[in-house]
């Protein structure tokens, strides 16, 4: 069998699935890791040296660009698995089974996808937008530093101020804890990662870092900001 008849078939796609996933789950990592610096108490440097640097270094921007191909690939084979699915199973059951066959996070995937779907084209339009092509970006320099940088931390401040952005977001990442959960369990159990003696740490993975860290930790940003 071909690659491309391979990657067409129910298998192919999970495992390109899963894939895609584990890098999405590495990018939240490190995007995370650069957003904190919001919280920082330097008047936005740490912050606009940082998207400064991931808007102009063209390693960043080959990966950035690949990013958005991999979330929109994510997205359609979820997409395109879930409808497949449905299709297989034309008759639904008298008495639904519940957690006997499949867990409550599996059974939201399609819903929280569709919010994650949408969260990603508002916070590009918000801060990719304005810090590529924005025209109203003001630009600041800092003390002890003759760099110019687009003052993004500004627009981010600006934006948390509102209400209905800080609800937007802290909603958003909600969706993201529930996807996370079992997206990274699903993930490793395609791989044939599961097993009794991992199981306990890719749970602890799954549900601790990926299900709560990490969305707690981008929720509190717009939340620290708005009522900073």
């Amino acid at each position: 069998m071909k690659w491309s008849q391979f990657f067409n078939t129910s298998i192919g796609k999970k495992l390109l699935v899963g894939a895609t996933g584990f890098f999405l789950c590495s990018f939240v990592i490190v995007h995370l890791a650069g957003n904190i610096s919001l919280l920082y108490n330097d008047r936005g440097e740490s912050f606009n040296a940082y998207a400064t640097f991931m808007s102009h270094n063209g390693l960043i921007q080959f990966i950035a660009w690949g990013l958005k191909v991999v979330i929109l690939l994510h997205a359609v084979l979820a997409i395109q698995l879930t409808f497949k699915n449905i299709a297989a199973r034309p008759v639904k059951y008298a008495v639904k089974p519940g957690n006997k066959t499949s867990s409550w996070f599996s059974r939201q995937m399609a819903f929280m996808g569709s919010i994650l779907f949408i969260f990603p084209v508002v916070h590009l339009a918000q801060f990719w937008w304005a810090m590529h092509y924005g025209t109203n970006v003001p630009v600041v320099t800092y003390e002890g530093s003759a760099h110019e940088y687009r003052d993004l931390y500004l627009v981010v401040q600006e934006a948390f101020k509102m209400p209905v952005n800080v609800i937007i977001y802290v909603l958003g990442m909600i969706g993201l804890s529930f996807h996370l959960i079992h997206g990274f369990k699903s993930a490793c159990q395609t791989f044939g990662l599961n097993h009794k003696k991992y199981n306990g740490i890719i749970n602890f993975v799954g549900v601790w870092l990926f299900g709560i860290v990490i969305p707690v930790g981008f929720a509190l940003i717009p939340v620290v900001i708005y009522f900073k």
